[in-house]
């Protein structure tokens, strides 16, 4: 099967057939679609991670929907409270937390970058590289999932029963690899080249027929989308490249393949895909259960480039709605006997700029504070030029090559200095984290340390971590397309929505606190998997679709 015309207008609806048209705002849910209640597991699985989705857009705009995002909250099982539970809320950890029902401290995915200073130059190591295969492709990164520590449930699938398939597809090659993990079938994220993989076969003619469609659409432009009056009135700030938004915002200029990631396009390109696929390879028709994962990424390019509460953020929330109507009309089109589980990597902090307009004091940090701090101690101390290093988010590594005397006097006046700096609320050794449990239960009332403990890993992790005060954004200066982001332990970057959807299903809304680890044992719970003796954070949510956990 190629990938048609007619199959883009279904699951690319904001980015093509919708582009003129205007979201209406939605008081009432949607009618509910006629299905038989579900019975026994599901044939084809649809995880759908969308990055920066955060609980507070979900608030905001579900009452307003009336599409696919409408109809998986509201007609499924609706975790009002869910959390990324974890400090370190970056793209990479928090999609390694969805489908391993591990917290990063197990999976090892402690940040997007982490600094192994052993390698010397070339320290700073992405989560998704094999840093050992580096300049085998010039100068991109070698994908790889080398780097996640555990099984992912397209493992645990397969070995149920390896008739099972598992097909992961992402706008980013990380989001992609994390929900694949060490056993996918397929693995499919956009790039420089098109539709690209780290995985051996060659491309089936649906991705190669994909690549083509999505060229064109990048170089044929968009003027976006007709701005409704409940995205215009939001209010206006200027920073960076920001102002008022402009006639028909969210599309690109014919040709501009950066600008496109931040358009509702991008997120309606992967669900494309994915429809190919679910089609060409037979997905949910075969003699065991499917997996299909998608990452939509539009929403997080949108909040670096405006933010997460601004007008732009309010069109993409709705077009992101259009899409996935699209989507699950397309799968309903199949007659397929399948299971949606929504939810996101991490949520999203507003710029400071707005964030003033509320009454909350939020500010910029302070450009030259890692700077001032490192410089302080190593002065004391006579050291050379890099013999410390910052982590985003948030760790701090000191070079195990110095006399340990010298290291440990170092590690401890480095952390009386972040202690003394203002925009600092907290830093603690390694020693001091590793000495608490990893933590469980319900996440709203961890410490910021257990937070912290949550996504430490003893052999990735530095030797001290240092947390910033709440609503300080860790962006001094706003550039063109960042003026924004997220990665802290603070409730605006740690909530993010968890549903369940299955058509025929009972709805349900749950205010109880649950976190993404849970959303693999219960999955397994629904496949009826063993997960044999797995040592997870995550435990099954109890009567998602009736289904009772195993006690």
């Amino acid at each position: 099967m190629r990938l048609t015309a007619p199959l883009l207008a279904a699951t690319m609806m904001a980015g093509l057939s919708a582009c003129a048209s205007t979201p209406q705002p939605m008081a009432s849910a949607p009618a509910a679609v006629e299905q038989a209640a579900p019975d026994g597991p599901p044939d084809l699985l649809v995880v759908i991670a969308v990055d920066q989705l955060s609980s507070r857009l979900m608030e905001e705009y579900l009452p307003l929907m009336s599409g696919g995002l409408k109809r998986i909250a509201g007609q499924g099982t609706y975790f009002v409270n869910g959390y990324q539970a974890q400090a370190a809320t970056e793209t990479c950890p928090g999609h390694s937390t969805i489908l391993t029902g591990s917290l990063p401290a197990r999976t090892g995915i402690i940040a997007n970058e982490w600094v192994e200073m052993a390698r010397g130059e070339g320290s700073e190591v992405y989560c998704a590289e094999d840093p050992d295969r580096r300049g085998e492709q010039g100068d991109r990164d070698v994908i790889s999932a080398r780097h996640l520590l555990v099984p992912t449930l397209g493992t645990y699938m397969k070995a149920a029963d390896a008739r099972s398939r598992n097909v992961a597809i992402a706008g980013k090659d990380r989001a992609a690899v994390m929900l694949g993990g060490h056993d996918a079938d397929q693995r499919w994220w956009w790039g420089p080249d098109g539709w690209m993989t780290d995985l051996a076969p060659p491309a089936p003619d649906v991705v190669t027929s994909a690549t083509v469609t999505t060229r064109n659409l990048i170089d044929a432009g968009s003027a976006g989308l007709t701005i409704p009056t409940v995205c215009a009135e939001k209010p206006v700030v200027t920073v960076g490249d920001m102002g008022p938004m402009g006639r028909d915002p969210l599309g690109w200029e014919a040709g501009d393949g950066r600008k496109f990631r931040r358009t509702p396009a991008y997120d309606g390109a992967v669900l494309a895909l994915g429809g190919a696929l679910i089609d060409d390879l037979k997905l949910g028709r075969g003699e065991a259960p499917d997996l299909i994962s998608l990452g939509l990424s539009a929403t997080d390019y949108v909040g670096h480039a405006y933010g997460p509460l601004g007008g732009e953020m309010c069109l993409q929330m709705f077009a992101l709605d259009q899409n996935l109507d699209g989507f699950l009309k397309f799968l309903d089109g199949r007659g397929l006997d399948y299971a949606v589980v929504l939810t996101a990597d991490h949520g999203g902090q507003p710029i400071p700029e707005r964030y003033r307009l509320t009454g909350v004091d939020a500010e910029r940090i302070d450009a030259e504070l890692v700077a001032r701090v490192n410089k302080s101690v190593g002065d004391r101390l006579g050291l050379a030029e890099g013999w410390v290093e910052y982590g985003a988010p948030g760790d701090v590594y000191v070079d195990p090559g110095l006399d340990p005397k010298i290291r440990d006097v170092a590690k401890g006046w480095l952390k009386m200095a972040y202690e003394a700096e203002p925009q600092v609320e907290a830093v603690w050794h390694r020693e001091e984290i590793m000495m608490e449990p990893i933590p469980t239960g319900d996440p709203t009332g961890w410490t910021l340390k257990q937070r912290v403990r949550a996504s430490f890993h003893p052999d990735r992790s530095g030797d001290l971590y240092v947390v910033i005060k709440e609503y300080v954004t860790p962006i001094a200066e706003p550039m063109p397309g960042y003026v924004s982001t997220h990665g802290s332990p603070y409730e605006y970057d740690r909530r993010v929505p968890v549903a369940f959807y299955r058509p025929g299903a009972p709805a349900l809304a749950r205010p109880d606190a649950v976190r993404t680890v849970d959303i693999l044992p219960t999955l397994a719970a629904h496949l009826g998997l063993s997960l044999g003796d797995a040592e997870l954070d995550g435990v099954c949510l109890d009567g998602v679709h009736a289904v009772r956990c195993a006690r």
